[in-house]
């Protein structure tokens, strides 16, 4: 906020104090107003934003309506970023969401960040489009804050999803096995079950996929999944329940994604899995290694996990298998012989020397 008390003149004083970069220029802007007596902290409030989004349009020569979400972004990126200790990580999530938002206005940005939630709702963790939306609100708001840009501050109207932090579903596989048999439209069965032996997200990784990327070496047949960071193969093995999958490749791009998933919910209603998501799968997956004895490095190379950390996010052991390895703990020690029964230890000790 530009706007203080000015206790010697008993009023609200305004300021704007920016550097604005436009081209290869960059110059500070300094102005300074006192405002009219009686003005309330409110009032001054609505001045600072009218009055500081005006300068800025008119000093950096871009009209209020010209700027953008992706404006707002950059300039948090490049004057705030850099003092965030996770920076790299902040950068990396907000790239995902520069497709949605490049070229669309500011105005905009509630709805585009709406229609993202809905979107990426059962193919990204509820959490992590929250994290990506909560990073695009906190850029608008530097934006407005620090730099005035924009002619109100939209990141108040971004409304973020909610997240159940407690939920705990990690089905088993054979449940797995069962809910994709229930998918009637069989195009879409072989999507969601390349998905889930893959360890692939179904509409980001599986749908592109075509029949150049698969990969027969002997018997073991490979798919290949994009590019990785470093430019070399995303290779994923496909195990032999899923093979049959690949004969649907390419998938028919004419069926709109939301037909598709409304195809693996209506399998998750006929199997009464409340509140089961298409994400969940990569839950059980990671359950499944898990219990079977892999570890959390075994779970990240399945799911392409960039950490640890992702990893043992995703990582549940089973209940039986968490009761065989807590029975393993706590078996009973056995008893000395000097705390045992002395007829008993007397019995033993003569077998011993016989």
């Amino acid at each position: 906020m530009s706007v203080y008390w000015d206790k010697t003149k008993g009023r609200w004083r305004f300021t704007f104090n920016r550097i604005i970069s436009s081209g290869p220029n960059r110059r500070r802007y300094r102005a300074t107003k006192l405002l009219p007596k009686g003005w309330s902290q409110r009032q001054a409030e609505k001045y600072d934003q009218q009055q500081g989004a005006a300068l800025y349009a008119q000093n950096s020569g871009v009209e209020p309506g010209d700027q953008t979400i992706s404006g707002a972004v950059l300039l948090y990126i490049k004057h705030h970023l850099p003092d965030l200790r996770d920076k790299a990580n902040i950068e990396r999530e907000l790239a995902h969401l520069f497709p949605k938002i490049k070229g669309q206005p500011l105005s905009a940005a509630p709805d585009v960040a709406h229609a993202y939630a809905d979107e990426q709702r059962g193919e990204l963790a509820p959490a992590t489009i929250r994290n990506r939306l909560a990073y695009l609100k906190a850029a608008i708001r530097y934006a407005w804050r620090r730099h005035s840009y924009g002619d109100q501050n939209y990141s108040q109207r971004i409304i973020l999803p909610t997240v159940k932090n407690e939920r705990q579903r990690y089905e088993k596989v054979d449940t797995v096995r069962k809910l994709l048999a229930k998918i009637r439209h069989q195009e879409d069965r072989a999507v969601f079950t390349l998905a889930f032996w893959c360890g692939l997200r179904w509409r980001a990784s599986v749908l592109p996929r075509v029949p150049t990327e698969v990969i027969r070496n002997g018997r073991d047949v490979w798919l290949v999944a994009g590019i990785t960071k470093n430019g070399t193969p995303r290779m994923k093995y496909v195990p032999v329940e899923a093979r049959w999958a690949l004969a649907f490749l390419p998938f028919d791009d004419t069926r709109h994604w939301r037909t598709r998933y409304a195809s693996y919910e209506d399998a998750v209603a006929a199997m009464k899995l409340e509140d089961w998501t298409a994400h969940d799968m990569r839950h059980a997956l990671a359950s499944a290694i898990i219990s079977g004895g892999k570890t959390l490095t075994d779970v990240g190379a399945a799911l392409d996990h960039d950490s640890v950390v992702s990893s043992k996010r995703y990582s549940h052991l089973y209940q039986q298998r968490l009761k065989e390895v807590m029975r393993g703990v706590s078996k009973p020690a056995r008893r000395r012989q000097k705390n045992a029964h002395p007829k008993k230890a007397a019995a033993a000790r003569s077998r011993a020397t016989a």
